[in-house]
C-alpha cells in the first residue's frame, strides 16, 4: 500500500466517488449512490458498506436469482448501509472475483509502521 486509507471520498454531495481497496490490495473507484430511489442497472456491480465494511457485493441479477443474497441485501439496507457501485465486468468469472475481493473488505484506519 502507498499509505492511503482504503476509502477516500472525492467530490461532494450525492455524486461522490469513493476509492476502495479490496482484499487483494487492488483499488476500485466506486460511486456513492443516492440513498433513495436507486434503480439497479444490469451493467453495474453494487456494494453495501456499513461501518467501514462491505457486507454485500453483487449485481441486480444476484438479487433476483439468489434468495440468500437478497436476504443479506435487505438486512444490510434496513441497517442503514450505504450503497456504492462501479461498472461490472462482462465476464461472469471476473464478476465473481470482484465480489470476492470487495465483500468483507474493511476500511483501513491508517498504516502501522
Amino acid at each position: 500500500m502507498i499509505g492511503l486509507d482504503s476509502i477516500t471520498e472525492t467530490g461532494g454531495g450525492e455524486a461522490a466517488s469513493v476509492l476502495w481497496t479490496g482484499r487483494s490490495g487492488r483499488r476500485y473507484l466506486m460511486e456513492r449512490e443516492r440513498e433513495a430511489g436507486v434503480a439497479m442497472a444490469p451493467s453495474r456491480l453494487y456494494a453495501l458498506e456499513n461501518n467501514g465494511v462491505i457486507g454485500w457485493a453483487g449485481t441486480a441479477e444476484d438479487l433476483i436469482g439468489d434468495h440468500r443474497a437478497r436476504e443479506k441485501f435487505r438486512r444490510l439496507s434496513a441497517g442503514g448501509a450505504s450503497m456504492l457501485s462501479l461498472v461490472a465486468p462482462r465476464d461472469p468469472l471476473a464478476v465473481m472475483t470482484l465480489v470476492w475481493d470487495l465483500e468483507g473488505s474493511r476500511r483501513a484506519l491508517g498504516r502501522a509502521a
